[in-house]
């Protein structure tokens, strides 16, 4: 079946494309005139089959044909026979069965709505399909309940004239309630509906305090005010009830004894347990059968609708008497009690949609419907009191009526408004605190399912009316919020014990703070905050306690809404609270604080900071809330400073996830103010002397949980170096967000030396007389100490005896800072999506050592700093070197991002940072090579040696000669390295530079390029311009480098050419068709394109390459208006495959043609990389796939150099296809090793001279030889390896998914047995497929090639 679905939707996408394979679901359809004759049963086939054009149907509104409107009404015609047992196939059970009716019906229902002529079809046939399922019994009585079920669930479309029948009959066969015994209220009553109850006996209403009935519609009198006046009299006595519940009373009521009511209650139990379980599902199918019939015609008897009106009402009046039944009083007990209950809830759930439908069907006049409405109003404002204050409230079908009583409140309110809605409102405050009164669990993670919808209903009524009838909106709101102190002025009362606080207390606080951010108005907000923030300041929550821990957290939600008022107070409210649980910190008074006060402190303040700080958006209020913080952090830290024990972590950790959440956004590489920033050097000051920070040694963290003691705990001056050394002795929590502060903390310096030199600002970071302070010099040593920790032993203590305690402190605090900035995510700062080198770490780090005429000792600690920044940073790129996916692109960017901003800063004007800068760069540069080959640090290189911005505004000759001579210097070392292990793809990045410096047409960097690459030459033989073995020394590697150079060569000979000059000329080869492809482009665009006829069709491709090939253009891919890309496309894959076909025919294929043709597609590929053009995206794949199979396919050495030119273009140019290139080129390696080419030829007449000197040199009679020489092909497959092997050089160390392509090349190559030519010829290329193996085998840094290594050596 599964199948069928995956079909029958790719049909419905293009019905028109899959028009038989429509047919032949359809073929495979039941016959209805087999099935009614009785000689057969439906299959599953058949089924499957219905199913699936059905769901045709219900996804397309275009059908081919009739076909399959036919097919599903001829089942339509099958519903009654399908309701015997006989009908379906024996594997289907009950299950199934009812499975299959509710997929179908859905379908239908959905097809109807996409066809008006289907649903009149499918309408013939509801009355009878109905009326045969209601009327079935006995054993077949199952299946017809399953398919009444379903129709009741998606009823199908009905005939207007089949309404009054169908809901006729439905109220004679199935919708039969039981009548319960009057009341006295109700027997006293002069009711003129007898002879209409006569005719239909419904259950009565039994609640206490209900309206007075009204009838019918000949029967309204008197005006709706007074029926709402009496409504409103019945909700305040109502509202009286619940306000026993908010100074901690029970809301329940109970039975009185006397006057007859236990006598009547008892016959209501009898009569309820007379209706069967069976019964009442009947009557629920009926009731939403109905409803939906309603909803679908107009019915023409008014006589039957306004029966369906009472009968609707009598059910509603019965609600409550219905839910007030105790579980003792029923007879029955256990699950039978269990299944009758949740039977006749729903029942009443369905009832309730009835009631709504049969009002809104009424065509009366205005002030009859008004009272009609009201009446329904309070009777569902009942049931649902009823539901909140029965024993089965917390069933899921009492949670579900519930919420279906308050949609019809609100949908009653909403729709009519006026009078309605004033009503509503009054019950609905009832409701409210009812609600939050049964809620036992006031701090249960989310709120009940009924509290859930009182909330939505009050959020949509006051949304509706908020520009309605604003007035008694703000009355319900107002007295909601009132409702949370009409309890203190009880307790205010003299001679009254306070009492704990109620739930429903705790529940409305935070029903009003949800109800707040559900509105999202500032207007609620000003209503509800200020009796909050007055209850905090002065009333019960003024003092440690449940109550004030709600307040504060419901302050805090909203607050994060972002309305500039209410968040100042609120903020202001918090910060307060939070700075004077430090006033008593140490005291006597600190020992007998109330658990609520440790609470607030350690979770509900710090969780309503966090809050805040998540949701805020605005900017502004960010940037308020930020230095907020950081104030709160420095007034906590300066507190608990002079404090004994660890009190300081305790009190200023809880704050960090706020900080950090607040700091997400900040971009510290901006100018920042000189106020913030010493709030956030404060902020280090205080984690690095309270031991916050994680520990920079490699110790693993418990996960401890949040402390809450403020004893002395060890000794303090130990804390230091355990914080350097771990373990952590903090929540990881904190540890987390001191990670996530330091991407957005500013470099802590600015730009006088006042911080350095001058300690009066850091030893007021101390408290006067602190042991911790300035004049301790045990203290200091600690210090000290810690800080050579720190720096990896690279400034010994003794070295430090010049650097006071609290210097050493602030030393401490910025190593832990920049260190921390590389280890938790490489040293990437806050900022924009755009990686750039300001956003590198180093960017902070260096910003420390510009600091004019620092002490030395200070100056040692602060390069230490750097260097220890560094290795950081080296060892999370090296704990990534075997990632993939995301996260290998993570790690080259941020490798990227460090070298661009190293290589920047080789022109800064203190000398040495510029030492520094080229050290780690070298240094960067060894231990990952990839950077060598990475366009944008090439970029930086080459263009950065003499921008003009420096010397425009120093005029120091002797500095900009020292700038540029480094530069020269490191420029020329980077790219002889680079060409020693990669010519082709270094000379094919120099290229694409000097395609850009022609592009900006600036002169100096260009002429600077130039130098520095002129007398740059590599060839065969000697090479002057590195040492050693490289890789560009195996001669198939420089042959392949010769090749990508563009060079016209004979490969076959000694050569030596200038990487200079024969890249200019390929660069301005390479920019010529560039601006072929734009002009064409232009000028089509400019006549707006052109027509075009039958396009010719593809010329056919050799049997090998059509069967590795896939995507072959096997349809005509011109029309009317083509667009450029299409056309162009289709030419160079024609021209294409014409040279495959020349080759495969034995002919010789044109070297400068072939060329051409080549490097024209590739740049009119080039150029669409830029469009980020969706469209025709299989014709560039097999243009691409084209572009690296024709070199090989035609396998000659002037071919195999074309080829080797344009791979080398294609992963310069665009670095993102490297992978597609790569495995296109494994699988044309691949293909030449199936069909014995070149390297692969190991049949005797490919084996040279030992094929004709026969006998002579080996046994056995002469072979004729082939008639392609053997030895152009192994020129080829030579040439090819050699781009292989450089290539492996480039990725060894950064891109996994290309090396095993590789390793994938390899295995093929060398499996057993071995196809390897015996040509004298091929002997050296043999010997360099062995030495890539080996290579490849000797890859260790990645781990995850171990198994992949050593299935290969084997």
């Amino acid at each position: 079946m599964e199948a069928l679905i995956e079909l029958c939707d790719l049909i419905a996408q293009n019905p028109a494309q899959f028009a038989d394979k429509l047919a032949w679901i359809c073929g495979r359809c039941p016959q209805s005139d087999s099935v009614l004759a009785g000689s057969r049963r439906v299959s599953r086939s058949h089924l499957n089959a219905v199913l699936a054009v059905a769901r045709f149907l219900s996804k397309s509104g275009v059908v081919p044909d009739n076909r399959p409107y036919s097919v599903v009404v001829e089942f339509l015609r099958l519903i009654p026979s399908s309701f015997n047992v006989s009908f379906w196939p024996q594997s289907f059970n009950n299950d199934a069965i009812a499975s299959f009716f509710a997929d179908f019906f859905d379908y239908l229902s959905k097809a109807t709505e996409l066809s008006p002529d289907f649903a009149a079809e499918v309408a013939a046939f509801t009355r009878d399909n109905v009326v045969a399922a209601v009327s079935c019994s006995g054993d077949n009585s199952t299946i017809s309940r399953a398919f009444l079920v379903a129709i009741s669930q998606n009823f199908p479309a009905v005939l207007q004239s089949d309404g009054d029948t169908l809901v006729r009959y439905l109220l004679e066969q199935m919708a039969l309630p039981v009548l319960l015994p009057a009341s006295p209220r109700e027997q006293m009553q002069v009711n003129s509906e007898t002879s209409s109850a006569q005719s239909s006996p419904l259950s009565a209403n039994a609640n206490h305090y209900h309206v007075s009935e009204i009838s019918s519609p000949n029967e309204v009198s008197g005006s709706s005010s007074g029926v709402a006046t009496r409504l409103v009299d019945d909700a305040a006595s109502a509202s009286s009830r619940a306000s026993g519940a908010m100074n901690g009373g029970s809301m329940a009521g109970g039975y009185s004894n006397g006057g007859g009511v236990v006598p009547l209650f008892r016959q209501q139990v009898a009569s309820f347990e007379e209706e069967t379980v069976e019964n009442l599902e009947k009557q629920e199918i009926a009731y939403r059968l109905i409803t939906h019939i309603l909803d679908k015609v107009q019915l023409d008897d008014s006589k039957l609708l306004e029966q369906v009106r009472l009968l609707a009402r009598k059910q509603v009046q019965s609600m409550p008497a219905f839910l007030k039944i105790r579980k003792r009083d029923w007879n029955e007990q256990g699950p039978t009690l269990k299944a009758r209950i949740n039977a006749k809830l729903s029942v009443y759930q369905a009832i309730t949609r009835l009631k709504m439908k049969s009002l809104s069907s009424l065509d009366l006049d205005g002030k009859a419907v008004k009272k009609f409405w009201l009446e329904t109003l309070v009777l569902f404002t009942d049931a649902a009191e009823a539901c909140l204050l029965s024993v089965w409230r917390k069933l899921r079908m009492c949670e579900d009526l519930f919420s279906a009583l308050l949609t019809g409140m609100t949908q009653i309110a909403v729709t009519k408004g006026g009078q309605q809605l004033r009503v509503l409102l009054i019950r609905l405050k009832l409701l409210v605190l009812t609600a939050c009164a049964q809620q036992a669990d006031a701090w249960a993670s989310s709120h009940g399912a009924m509290v859930e919808s009182v909330m939505k209903a009050s959020c949509e009524v006051i949304e509706f009316g908020w520009s309605k009838d604003r007035a008694p909106i703000d009355t319900f709101i107002m007295g909601l919020a009132a409702s949370v102190r009409e309890r203190n002025d009880y307790n205010e009362q003299d001679g009254k014990e306070k009492q704990g606080v109620p739930v429903v207390q705790l529940n409305l606080i935070r029903l009003l703070a949800d109800l707040s951010v559900a509105i999202s108005k500032s207007e609620v907000v000003n209503m509800i905050l200020p009796l909050f923030i007055e209850s905090l300041e002065e009333g019960d929550a003024s003092t440690p306690g449940l109550l004030r821990i709600r307040l504060l957290d419901a302050v805090s939600h909203i607050a994060s809404l972002g309305f500039e008022k209410s968040f100042r107070e609120t903020v202001v409210l918090m910060t307060r609270s939070y700075l004077n649980k430090l006033s008593s910190l140490g005291s006597a008074e600190s020992k007998t604080l109330a658990a609520e006060a440790t609470i607030e402190r350690v979770e509900t303040l710090p969780a309503g900071f966090l809050l805040i700080a998540s949701r805020l958006t605005s900017s502004k209020l960010r940037s308020d809330f930020r230095h907020r913080l950081l104030s709160l952090c420095s007034d906590v830290g300066l507190a608990a400073e002079s404090k004994s024990g660890r009190s300081g972590a305790d009190f200023l950790g809880p704050l960090l996830p706020a900080v950090a959440e607040i700091c997400t956004d900040f971009n510290p590489s901006i100018d920042v103010e000189p106020s913030l920033l010493k709030l956030f050097r404060n902020l280090w000051f205080y984690i690095a002397l309270f031991g916050l920070a994680p520990p920079l040694k490699n110790t693993q963290m418990p996960n401890k949980p949040v402390s809450s003691t403020l004893n002395s705990m060890g000794s303090v001056s130990s804390i230091p170096l355990q914080a350097v050394g771990g373990p952590y002795m903090w929540n990881a929590q904190w540890s987390a967000a001191v990670q996530k502060i330091a991407q957005g903390t500013p470099p802590l310096v600015v730009s006088s030396v006042k911080w350095l030199e001058d300690e009066l600002e850091l030893n007021a970071l101390h408290n006067p007389g602190s042991r911790r302070g300035s004049g301790n010099e045990k203290a200091a040593v600690t210090h000290r100490t810690a800080l050579s920790a720190a720096l990896g032993g690279r400034v010994d203590v003794g070295g430090m005896s010049t650097i006071s305690g609290v210097k050493a402190t602030y030393l401490l605090a910025v190593a832990f800072l920049e260190i921390i900035r590389f280890s938790s995510n490489g040293g990437i700062l806050n900022g924009s999506e755009t990686l750039t080198s300001s956003r590198s770490a180093f960017s902070c780090v260096f910003e420390y050592l510009k600091t004019p005429n620092l002490l030395p000792a200070v100056s040692q600690c602060l390069t230490a700093i750097v260097h220890q920044a560094f290795e950081t940073a080296v060892s999370w790129l090296e704990d990534r070197i075997s990632d993939t996916g995301l996260g290998a692109v993570t790690r080259d960017s941020t490798l990227c991002v460090h070298a661009c901003f190293l290589i920047k800063c080789m022109s800064e004007r203190e000398e040495c940072i510029r030492e520094i800068a080229v050290n780690l760069l070298i240094q960067l540069r060894d231990k990952f090579p990839q950077v060598l080959w990475n366009s944008s640090c090439l970029d930086s290189l080459l263009f950065s040696v003499d921008d003009g911005s420096s010397s425009a505004l120093v005029n120091d000759p002797a500095w900009i000669a020292a700038v540029r001579s480094l530069y020269q210097r490191v420029v020329r070392e980077w790219i002889i390295k680079s060409l020693s292990y990669a010519p082709c793809t270094t000379q094919g990045l120099l290229q694409e530079r000097l395609c850009k410096a022609n592009t900006w047409q600036r002169s100096r960097p260009a002429t600077d390029v130039i130098s520095l690459l002129s007398e740059i030459r590599i060839g065969t033989g000697k090479n002057d311009c590195w040492t050693g073995i490289r890789t560009a020394n195996i001669p198939s590697v420089m042959a392949a480098a010769a090749a990508a150079s563009g060079a016209n060569l004979k490969l076959t000979e000694p050569f030596n050419f200038e990487v200079l000059s024969t890249g200019i000329v390929s660069a301005t080869a390479k920019c010529n068709h560039a601006g072929e492809i734009t002009g064409m482009r232009n000028l089509f665009n400019s006549i707006g394109g052109f027509q075009t006829g039958n396009a010719a069709q593809g010329f056919g491709l050799g049997i090998g390459i059509q069967r590795l090939k896939s995507g072959v253009f096997t349809q005509q891919m011109l029309a009317e208006n083509d667009s450029f890309d299409k056309v162009v496309l289709t030419k160079f894959i024609q021209q294409l495959q014409q040279f495959v076909n020349v080759a495969e025919k034995g002919l010789e294929v044109d070297k400068t043609s072939f060329r051409q043709t080549c490097s024209q597609a590739t740049a009119f590929l080039l150029s669409n990389m830029d469009l980020d053009s969706k469209s025709n995206i299989d014709g560039f794949s097999q243009l691409l796939r084209l572009l690296c199979w024709c070199p090989a396919y035609i396998s000659t050495a002037n071919a195999m150099e074309t080829g080797v030119f344009i791979w080398t273009w294609l992963v310069s140019a665009a670095p993102k296809l490297g992978s597609l290139v790569l495995a296109e080129l494994v699988d044309a390696w691949l293909w030449t090793i199936d069909t014995k080419r070149g390297l692969f030829a190991c049949e005797e007449r490919y084996s040279g001279p030992a094929a004709r000197l026969r006998p002579h040199l080996a046994p056995g009679e002469p072979v004729a030889l082939p008639e392609n020489d053997p030895v152009e092909q192994i020129v080829a497959h030579r040439l090819w390896l050699g781009f292989f092997l450089d290539r492996f050089e480039v990725i060894r160390h950064s891109n996994l998914e290309q090396l095993l392509l590789l390793g994938r090349m390899l295995q093929g190559t060398t499996k057993f047995p071995w196809n390897f030519s015996r040509h004298p010829a091929a002997t050296g290329t043999f010997f360099t497929v062995m030495l890539l193996g080996l290579k490849f085998c000797s890859c260790q840094s990645q781990g995850n090639l171990f198994k992949f290594r050593q299935d290969f050596s084997y």
